[in-house]
């Protein structure tokens, strides 16, 4: 066993040393805010756990021709066939094809996914282990926060790419627009114009009109523009309103709308991940909905003259009031007032108080040295060098003025004994590390006598400019050593008493279990005392008789008495028996019950004999036999 412990111990430790290896896949290139706030996410989720990521990107924004893909393919097909991985992570949607087109090379590695647009499980149907946040849309959402915003709006223009997620995005406003044929908004899908081009048409929207960016990163030539540059240059040309579905978008002078966050969606990607390396997910697939909220800028409301009531909103770049921005100094100012006004008022009260407290301390003082002077304990104050400073007149009486010494130590005076004067000086190096000392010692009096005293000796307040000195207190203790010494001496008497008691005594508690037993009990049965403890008065009984407590309850219904006697027969270790005559009362514990048993044995086989014999004497038998005997 011991063997096989020490062959899954190595194992055991690398399965804790070694990091978790995840392939990450992003759709997209690393420097879109996007991409990047996903990734960020996902390393924070993860951050406590051991899990170490290979990051790719795709860079299908830019390249998604089929021939672009198809390299990929055979790119990602080496990497897996080479590399083994704990688990998979995807995000968009080119990544998650990806993985789902290699779906035999990643066998039952888990796969991880988030921002899959109009998601299917067709979409995975090639892979075994999946879980992942899908991206609601919200392009029909920000639909109706245009048409709530703008109760006025007429036209709706929605800018959207040739790119995959470009046109999931307007299908979704399709399907909403054919569900609603009675809108009385049009919905309008500009034409593939160029970055400029697009930026120009914006520029001679009619008022009644807003935009909804769905995603527009290469226009109709096929040149690719950052996010959040052509947003930027967007909301500056733009004659309308614009609302955007990711937050980011916000920071560039967007006017709102229902949005995703790409750190958020990665921190839920992360917290999935952990627990599908925790092996918590028991049945897979795990689809979730990623997040979204309500945001509107407010500087963008203020220039459109746009009035908002939602109090779901959450409203970004708002200016701070006169009050916001000088919370801090006006915090500084009421703080002065309310510290500074009673500040003065306090050192007022201070003054009179200290007045106050001298004549009090002059009163305890004058008090103090009453008490010290008629109390009864011995009290003498000493320097820190051991010698006297002042002692009451009960230490003075106690020793006489022969025996007193201000020149020398306090344990160097003539009336201490070896030994005593040695634990005086003890105790006190001892209370001058501000530890209280208290012990025992003998002492002679000025009448010769020997008395023993309590001692106590402790530090007592000072400061820096005066040297500590020392409080001693003692009181006569002697009396009360003499009877201590009188109750231990009955003690052992009392105690030997109970042992060499020519009967049994045994104390019982509520369950019948011995809790006490004498010697002369454990010999008369045979039995060592630790052999009786704990076991129950009934187990040595000879025969199954009632226990103390249900033969006392029985016998209280008959009469009312506090003593119960009866004989039964009791087993002893060697197997015989003996008769005990049983006289049970309480103890002085209420719970438990004292049995005082006397052996009656010899008594018992008398009456036995004498019986025996009665019933021998009237019986025919004897009688016809006694009379033969005399003819």
């Amino acid at each position: 066993m011991r063997f096989l412990l020490l062959l899954l111990l190595p194992v055991t430790f690398s399965a804790f040393a070694i990091p978790q290896k995840t392939l990450v896949i992003h759709s997209y290139h690393q420097g879109l805010r996007w991409t990047d706030s996903i990734q960020a996410g996902l390393e924070v989720a993860t951050n406590a756990d051991n899990v170490s990521f290979s990051i790719s990107y795709m860079d299908s924004k830019r390249y998604q021709s089929p021939s672009y893909l198809n390299e990929l393919l055979d790119v990602y097909r080496t990497k897996l066939t080479k590399e083994k991985y704990d688990a998979i992570v995807v995000s968009d949607d080119h990544a998650l094809w990806l993985v789902n087109q290699l779906g035999e090379f990643v066998g039952d590695t888990p796969v991880v996914f988030g921002g899959i647009n109009s998601y299917t499980t067709d979409k995975n149907n090639r892979l075994e282990r999946v879980a992942g946040v899908v991206e609601v849309s919200r392009a029909v959402e920000n639909i109706k926060l245009a048409k709530t915003l703008q109760p006025d709006l007429k036209k709706l223009y929605l800018l959207a790419d040739r790119s995959y997620t470009g046109q999931e995005l307007w299908r979704t406003v399709e399907k909403y627009q054919s569900a609603n044929s009675a809108l009385d908004v049009e919905l309008i899908r500009p034409p593939y114009y160029s970055f400029d081009d697009m930026l120009a048409f914006t520029e001679t929207l009619p008022p009644d009109s807003a935009i909804v960016l769905l995603l527009y990163f290469k226009d109709g030539d096929g040149e690719f523009r950052s996010s959040h540059t052509f947003i930027k240059q967007l909301t500056e040309r733009s004659a309308v309103p614009v609302y955007v579905m990711y937050n980011f978008m916000l920071q560039y002078g967007a006017t709102g709308g229902v949005v995703t966050s790409g750190y958020d969606l990665g921190t839920m990607m992360g917290k999935l991940l952990v627990n599908v390396l925790n092996d918590d997910i028991a049945q897979y697939p795990v689809v979730l909905s990623s997040p979204s909220q309500l945001m509107l800028n407010y500087p963008m409301l203020e220039k459109w003259g746009i009035n908002v009531e939602n109090d779901q909103a959450l409203l970004v770049n708002r200016p701070q009031s006169w009050f916001e921005r000088h919370k801090k100094e006006l915090k500084t100012m009421l703080f002065t007032i309310l510290v500074m006004g009673p500040v003065i008022i306090l050192l007022a009260l201070m003054i009179r108080r200290q007045q106050k407290s001298e004549r009090q301390l002059q009163q305890s003082q004058a008090l103090f040295e009453g008490v010290f002077d008629q109390s009864f304990q011995y009290i003498a104050i000493l320097e820190s060098h051991g010698s006297l400073v002042s002692a009451n007149l009960a230490l003075q009486h106690l020793l006489g003025r022969s025996v007193i010494k201000y020149d020398r130590p306090l344990w160097r005076w003539c009336c201490w004994d070896q030994e005593g004067a040695l634990q005086l000086s003890q105790a006190f190096l001892l209370a001058q590390s501000d530890q209280m000392s208290r012990f025992t010692a003998e002492l002679q009096s000025s009448d010769g006598d020997r008395l023993i005293l309590d001692i106590t000796i402790k530090s007592m307040p000072s400061n820096e400019a005066e040297s500590g000195q020392m409080l001693l207190e003692a009181r006569d203790i002697t009396a009360r050593s003499q009877m201590e010494e009188k109750l231990r001496d009955r003690e052992v008497s009392y105690s030997l008493l109970y042992e060499q008691q020519p009967v049994i005594l045994l104390t019982i508690d509520s369950q019948a279990r011995i809790q006490s037993v004498n010697q002369f009990a454990a010999d008369l049965l045979g039995y060592d005392k630790r052999q009786l403890l704990g076991h129950k008065v009934t187990d040595f009984y000879f025969e199954d008789s009632a226990g103390p407590q249900q033969f006392m309850a029985s016998a209280a219904q008959e009469n009312d008495q506090k003593v119960w006697r009866r004989q039964l027969q009791y087993r002893c270790a060697n197997g015989n028996t003996v008769w005990i005559r049983e006289t049970i009362r309480p103890a002085q514990s209420k719970k438990q019950l004292l049995i005082v048993g006397e052996d009656i044995t010899s008594t018992h086989q008398l009456e036995a004999k004498l019986e025996y014999q009665a019933r021998m004497i009237t019986s025919p038998i004897y009688l016809t036999v006694h009379i033969s005997n005399s003819n």
